[in-house]
């Protein structure tokens, strides 16, 4: 448990929208716990079955330097990838990340599907860092649909002030395990649209964006199969992807804080995102 304390919380105004959109006074708010709401990453992260780019680019931890031979032993023990020239230099241990940006908790910009769209570098941090609010979906199981009506049945207010969290709990329970790909539910077309249409800083979620074609789930006759996507790209909205503990937040007020690296030109990153609940 962290010492109770208070913080002031300036969001910084967007870059390039309209002030009355994204501006935000100073939240004050006592923060008694930090709930990490982001997948580890780790080689061989499960991506999208049966796409080559996923298949044709693994994640990878590569440890390339070790401390002593102990270190080694432990962290083989762990289940690290070695190197198979790793280095043992008596000084420090040294890694190399690999990663397809889509994979893990990561936040897509719309440069992912706007040729013209903003690059994840040049995503304001001011609307990636707001106060949350869970759309709490318990019911929504297996090959599930998250629907309009059950945005708008939720009432949960939303403005440019709050970043909606749709929360089903799946990631949460099956991230690693092989239905998280094969039974995951996703979000009906028209859900990003809706969401654009309340003005929201941002979006996270822990079920897919779109229809599973992987798995034969079907578009409809001239249903556009990235529509949620692009709602919300068009608007300049960021999506922040498979977010996991959700459940651990509470009924408390909390910010959630959810940080890219700053990739230049990038169409998505890798993130820490994390709630701060009062």
């Amino acid at each position: 448990m962290i010492k109770v304390r208070t913080v002031v919380i300036a969001v910084l105004l967007a870059v390039g929208v309209s002030p009355a959109a994204w501006a935000q006074k100073p939240l004050e708010l006592r923060v008694s716990r930090v709930v990490d709401l982001t997948i580890p990453i780790e080689s061989n992260m499960p991506g999208i079955p049966g796409i080559k780019i996923y298949a044709d680019n693994p994640s990878k931890v590569d440890v390339v330097a070790a401390i002593s031979e102990a270190q080694k032993a432990q962290l083989a023990a762990e289940g690290m990838t070695l190197n198979s020239n790793i280095a043992v230099t008596g000084r420090s241990m040294i890694s190399v990340l690999s990663i397809l940006v889509h994979n893990g908790t990561h936040i897509d910009a719309p440069r992912h599907m706007l040729d013209k769209g903003a690059p994840i570098d040049a995503m304001p941090i001011g609307q990636l860092v707001k106060e949350g609010a869970i759309i709490n979906l318990p019911g929504k199981g297996p090959n599930s649909v998250v629907t309009v009506r059950d945005i708008e049945e939720s009432r949960v207010a939303l403005g440019p002030d709050r970043i909606p969290i749709i929360h089903t709990g799946f990631t949460e329970k099956t991230w690693g395990k092989p239905e998280f790909w094969t039974q995951m539910p996703y979000l009906e077309a028209g859900v990003g649209a809706l969401l654009a249409s309340k003005g929201v800083p941002a979006v996270a979620l822990d079920v897919f964006p779109e229809k599973p074609l992987w798995r034969g789930v079907k578009l409809d006759p001239g249903e556009v199969w990235v529509a949620n996507h692009l709602a919300l790209f068009e608007k300049g909205i960021p999506l922040i992807q498979f977010v996991t503990n959700v459940s651990q937040i509470g009924a408390n007020k909390f910010v959630l804080v959810a940080l890219p690296l700053k990739i230049k030109g990038g169409d998505a990153s890798p993130a820490r995102v994390v709630a701060l609940v009062e």
